[in-house]
This record gives structure tokens, sequence and C-alpha cells, in this order.
């Protein structure tokens, strides 16, 4: 079920409930601690369960123990356990995307029956900010452990989603950080460390996830499913797109988890690629952690992707390519005759055991309870004030200003006293969440969140899809009669999700003409607020001289309408910045989805993909966004040395994706100043452009650096510095190998450029 909250106060409970359920709590809690399977004959004395020696030396020693059929019905995701051992059944998947979510190993009942429900990861990504990512991360798993000391979830919860939106029909980009590399990368890196990281050095708070790896970003397009699709990518594509999110997961994040996807990478199922799970990720980054697949993936294998022909011959696949379980039920049912017919060897069996059983370890799950305190989380820990007040900012850092004129916003109080709130998405609730979404303790729309305001005429004038404009008239009587409009449109769940991609990027059924009809009829300014998860064409409410103020609000969680509400009245002063390219409806017309090239292409008619290659003009380009005040920016360092172009291939690795990996060379200070008469947090983009940008597969520019600066009063200066390392000013060659390019380089923050020259 799900319960409905108003204001920053929990749930109202009177005392002798709260009680019994503390008493519930204690109860629970003590349950799923007493059957732990060190603290009880046999494992008590036998050296898996020492905690003097290492974890490696114990888990060989458990593995060490089991017996065939035993270890059988632990390579699935619902693991059968081993009694004889008194190691229960256990379910890898939980779902935390943003916020714990609903999934086969979470149950939202008494005393854990939600979680604090955070923005969409799109939405969260327009904040800029890594702090803030880290912080969801962080009381992501303290709300997580709850719900598992609980008995009410895992710990292995199987978030972030960090592919790249390279085609805006995409259904699941609403789940991911954006279209950029650099800061999908930061946000895996924050997003996990703050999932796994807590005050106990020794154990990780939750284990980690990160997904879906790799080139993953089709659903079902064209009679194509992601259960079928073949990613033919680039080596090139591969190392500058692709795979830097991973790395950094890996190599930064210390992520404990990989998922494989369903897909194939150049003819090979992801599943089955021992060239992207041992090689790159477990030798190259040096990856410690279990590889789950995809649910259903392994059967992929050889029932759509037909790479294998028999059941054995998939069990040995996947299983020496550095998988280690299968969400599904596939090697369950076929690897005893897979191993007793010779085609899969124990050793493999056993890798993968190990990896599976370090990660519980790792987890405290077989270690005394005394020892660890993050089994003393219980149900007072979540959906708190404090994470209340989290969620609010972050739904407020993500929303986007795109256009303010005549500076019609912030509206007045003393002048706005009336609002016709109208559109598919005004009375938003659920669809402020979406996809992989938990059970909110509230959800305030936009609806609610503007009467605090002001008094509010709702009419929704239309659905999100379909041709009914019978609503309309409503509406445009709605907006004749009020101080202001607020059209509130975009998507939701039946336009993009998981399994469903788009066709087209206009604005679905007649929304578009609702827009345009009422802000027509209106009697005051008109504010267009798009909620959406993927890109959307605004051109009309771009270029429609009647609409004078336009948000972008990504899906904004629990607190999205309190959060609309008061950056609207000027309460907050909105500083994100857009995610991802806004393109003109047409660009679907001129490359395919199953096109995975990221550079144009001239004998396709491919025009590039994201601000860093697309070659024609976006409605908004990445990285905009306006405040209700002005900056100006200045280098503090008017100019910078030449580098030896010799100096930067020294620095440069043969597997390097990351900026971070490679020693700084440089670095970069901007003065930025509030030169305008409000306070307002400002996010600082920068931007390296190199010799030859937009031409010969060199990228237009791409993002090296990012902060976001908070409440800088008016006149208030601040210097940020931007490293520059040999990765950021260096290109990726049709190889995948990286090198310098001699010239001049360009770094980039807001309007002001400054050299760099390479030699």
């Amino acid at each position: 079920y799900q319960r409905r909250v108003r204001g920053s106060y929990r749930p109202s409970l009177d005392m002798l409930r709260q009680s019994l359920l503390l008493l519930c709590v204690i109860s629970v809690f003590s349950l799923s601690i007493a059957v732990r399977p060190c603290d009880v004959e046999p494992g008590k004395g036998l050296p898996f369960c020492d905690v003097s020696l290492p974890i490696g030396t114990r888990v060989k020693d458990l593995v060490g123990r089991l017996q065939l059929s035993e270890k059988i019905g632990l390579f699935q995701n619902g693991a059968s356990g081993v009694p004889r051992l008194n190691i229960n059944g256990y379910q890898w998947w939980s779902e935390a995307l943003h916020g714990v979510a609903g999934s086969p190993g979470v149950r939202f009942t008494e005393p854990t029956p939600y979680a604090t429900s955070f923005p969409q990861v799109i939405h969260t990504s327009a904040s800029f900010n890594a702090k803030l990512f880290n912080s969801i991360g962080q009381v992501i798993s303290t709300e997580a452990r709850a719900f598992s000391n609980s008995g009410h979830a895992g710990l292995t919860f199987w978030a972030p989603n960090i592919n790249i939106v390279r085609d805006p029909r995409w259904g699941r980009g609403q789940e991911t950080p954006g279209e950029d590399p650099y800061l999908t990368s930061q946000y895996a890196q924050n997003f996990v460390t703050g999932m796994q990281e807590g005050t106990d050095p020794n154990y990780l708070k939750v284990s980690s996830c990160c997904k879906h790896y790799a080139a993953y970003d089709l659903e079902n397009w064209h009679g194509v499913d992601r259960h079928h699709f073949n990613a033919i990518v680039t080596e090139q594509d591969l190392a500058d797109t692709y795979y830097p999110a991973f790395q950094s997961c890996v190599e930064k994040g210390h992520g404990s988890s990989l998922m494989c996807s369903y897909n194939e990478v150049n003819g090979v199922p992801s599943c089955a690629n021992k060239g992207l799970l041992n090689d790159l990720a477990r030798q190259k980054w040096g990856f410690e952690g279990y590889i789950t697949s995809d649910c259903g993936a392994v059967a992929d294998v050889i029932y759509t992707h037909h790479y294998t022909s028999t059941a054995d011959e998939t069990c040995k696949v996947v299983l020496e390519a550095g998988m280690d379980i299968d969400c599904g039920n596939f090697l369950p049912q076929n690897l005893n005759h897979a191993i007793s017919s010779g085609a899969v060897s124990e050793n493999d069996v056993n890798t993968a055991l190990f990896n599976l059983f370090s990660v519980q370890y790792r987890l405290g799950m077989f270690d005394p309870v005394e020892k660890q305190p993050y089994l003393q989380i219980n149900y007072t820990q979540i959906n708190t004030v404090d994470h209340q007040q989290l969620a609010l900012e972050a739904s407020r850092e993500g929303i986007t200003l795109l256009k303010n004129l005549d500076n019609v916003l912030p509206f007045k109080r003393e002048i706005i006293k009336t609002l016709a709130v109208v559109g598919p998405n005004a009375n938003a609730t659920r669809t402020m969440q979406g996809n992989y979404e938990g059970v909110a303790p509230f959800l305030i729309s936009p609806i609610e969140g503007l009467s605090k305001y002001a008094s509010v005429n709702y009419q929704r004038g239309c659905q999100i899809s379909g041709t009914d404009t019978s609503g309309f008239a409503a509406a445009c009587n709605a907006a004749k009669s009020a101080d202001a409009t607020v059209i509130i449109v975009g998507l939701d769940q039946s336009q993009e999700s998981e399994g469903h991609d788009r066709d087209i990027i206009d604005f679905p059924g007649v929304q578009a003409n609702f827009i345009k009809q009422t802000a027509a009829c209106s009697k005051g300014p008109v504010v267009v607020i798009v909620m959406t998860g993927g890109s959307l064409d605004l051109t009309v409410p771009k270029t429609d001289p009647n609409v004078k103020g336009l948000f972008w609000v990504g899906y904004p969680g629990q607190a999205g309408g309190t959060a609309i509400a008061q950056v609207l009245f000027g309460d907050y002063n909105p500083a994100g910045r857009l995610p991802y390219t806004i393109y003109t409806a047409d660009y679907v017309n001129k490359v395919s989805m199953f096109d995975m090239g990221m550079r144009p292409n001239a004998s396709n008619g491919n025009p590039g993909r994201t601000y860093r290659f697309y070659t024609g003009t976006p409605v908004y380009e990445f990285g905009e966004g306006l405040s209700y005040t002005t900056f100006s920016f200045e280098w503090k360092n008017a100019s910078l040395k030449p580098i030896p172009r010799s100096l930067i291939n020294k620095n440069l690795l043969s597997s390097n994706y990351l900026a971070e990996n490679t020693n700084a060379l440089a670095s970069v200070e901007v003065i930025v100043t509030n030169t305008g008469n409000v306070s307002g947090d400002v996010s600082v983009l920068a931007f390296m452009v190199p010799p030859n940008h937009g031409r010969d597969g060199v990228p237009n520019k791409y993002l090296f650096g990012f902060t976001r600066l908070h409440r800088l009063a008016p006149g208030q200066k601040e210097t940020v510095t931007f490293p520059v390392t040999a990765h950021d000013i260096s290109i990726v060659l049709s190889d995948g190998s990286r090198v310098a390019l001699s010239g001049k380089w360009s770094v980039k923050v807001a309007d002001q450029l400054l050299d760099l020259v390479v030699q």
C-alpha cells in the first residue's frame, strides 16, 4: 500500500502503536540475526568463521566444504542456501535506483512500509552536484540497511544504471545520469561510494551494482528488442563513450558488483563476453566483486542470440567469461549436467562461488553481530526529517530554467494570487517518481505545492497521449481568469519505460496544441513545466511568444510539487543544467536506433550523437540552464604554459579512459561572481575544445570538470579550480587508443575561452 503524508512530518502514529512497532522491530531483528551461520555449530568452530583469518582464506575454506549438489542452488538470484551449514537462502536481487525500490528482495510492509523517494536519476544529475550524488547514496544505503535488518531486503542492491543516453528515444534514459561520459562517471563514483562506505571501514554498508555492462541502450524498437539486439560498436566509441562510467564505478567507486547486459556487443552476448568481464573489468580495471546477469540474460545466450547450441556450452561460456550468478533459472537447471559432462570445470564453479561469498563476507554476513554497527540501523532511520530535506533539496537542485522572457519569474505572491494550473502532469504523483520506484511516504503534486502560494484552479486539459481535446475549453477558461497560468506537460511511464522505446520525440498526443491554445487565451504570464525522463522537442514552448517561462523538471520525486512551487515563487533560485541535448523532432528521421555510432557518418546520414558530436542545431544544448540572477566568469590565470605533446603521451595509460587516472599537467582557475540582485547557486561546467574539433571524429567539445557553488550572495565571488590532466588534452583514435594532439586547445567555461597550446 502507499501512505500519503503532507508537509515534512512523519506519518501520524499514536504512542502505543509506535511502542508496539518498536517491539516488533526488535523481535524481527533478533530473529534475523539469531540463525547466522557462524553463531552456531558446525560453522562456529570452522576456519570459514574465524574472523582472525583473511576473507579470501575463509571463503576458500567455505567453498571447499560445499558438496556439488549444494553448490548448484547457489547460482541463481534466489539462492537456495546450505542448511547443513546454517547458510540461509538469499535473494540477491534488491533495487535502490533512487530509493529502496520494489523488487524480489524488498518488502514494503510494517515496520518498513515506505522509503524516501528521491528524484529520478536524470533529474538529480541535472544538479551537477557530485556531493549530492554521494549524499543520496548514503541515505539510500541507511534505509536499505534498515529494511535488511527488519528482514525486508537483502544487502545487494542493483543500482546505479550508468549507461549513456545515446539516443533520445531510449525508454530507460530516465534511470541514468544522461548523455555525458564524464558526468556519468562522476555519478557512478560518488553514488557507489555513498552506498557502500559508511562509519565502519571494515564492512560494506550495502553492495552496489553498476549496470548494464556494456553498450546497453535499446529496449524494443522496430521489431528488435534488447534480448536480440547486437550492438555493433567501434573501439573508439567503446573507449570514450560506453566504458568510462563502468571503469569509474570499479576504480574510483570500488563497486562490488557489475551486471552484464542482455545485448550482444559486436557479436558476443555481454554475459558470455570474456573480453568485457574477466579481461577488461577484472584484469585491467581490478574489479573485485561478483557479476550477475541481467534477468534472463543467460538463457538469451542460447535461445535468442543463438551464440551457443547446447545448454552445456552455455553454462561453460558464461562462467568462463566471468559471470558469477544467473538472475534466472538457466544455470540451476543445467549446471549439474554441464559439470558431469565435463563442459564446466569445478574450478570455474568454485571461482564464481568465491566471488559471491566474498561480497557476502564483506557485508558482514559471516561475522559476529557485535562487531557490526550497521546491524544497529532500524526503521526509525527511514524517512527522517533530514532524509525528507535531502529529497527536497535534490528536487530543487535539478529543476532547470530554460526561458524567462521579460523576467516574469519568479512570481511575486502579492501580484500572483490566482493560478490556472493545467495539463496532464499538473496533478502528477506517481509520475514524479519515474520507474524503479519504491513506495513513497508521501507524494506532493504540483497542484498541492502551488496551493501553498496561491489559489489554484486545476484543469487537466488533455491526456499524456491520445486525440481528445474536450478539456481544452475548461483549461482556457481557467487561464482567462487567473493571474498566471502554469501548464505542466511531458511524459509518463506509458510513454517511456523499461522495454518501451519511443518512435517520436515530439510532445505525444495533443500536448503541443494544448500549450499553444492555452497560452494564447491566458490573461496573465504563462509558464510551461515539462516533466519528463527522456528528451522532448521543446521548440513550441521555446518559440511561442505567449509562453514567458519554461522549465525542465525531470521526474522530481516525492517532494516535486513543493520544489516546483518554491522555484516558481522565488523561494529557491534554480541552477539546474540540462543533462542531455534537446533535439528537434526530425532528429529521429536522420539516425536509426540500431546505429551505435556516436560520431557523424556521411554514409548513413547519422548527424552525430550528443553535444560532443552532433552536427546540427539543437533546441537546447547539454548544460544549458538559467538563473534568477546573473553571474560573471573570468580567468584568474589569464594564460597557460604550453605543454609538450611528449609529456602528455608519457602520462597516458593504454587502458585509461578516465581523467583521474592521469597526472594533472596544468590547472585552470575561474573567478565566479554573482553580478545580480539575488543570491543563488551556480553550476560551473568546464569543457575542453580540441584542435580540429568537429572534424574527423574529433569531438566538438567535452566536459572535463564541474562543480556547484551554493548560495552566492549578490557581489560574492568564489574561485573554482579545475585540474587539466593528460586525459583531458588527448583524444581517442579509431583503434581505441588515446593520444595527444598538437595545436591550440581551449578551455570553455560559460562564454569564456582560455587557450592551451600543446606542442
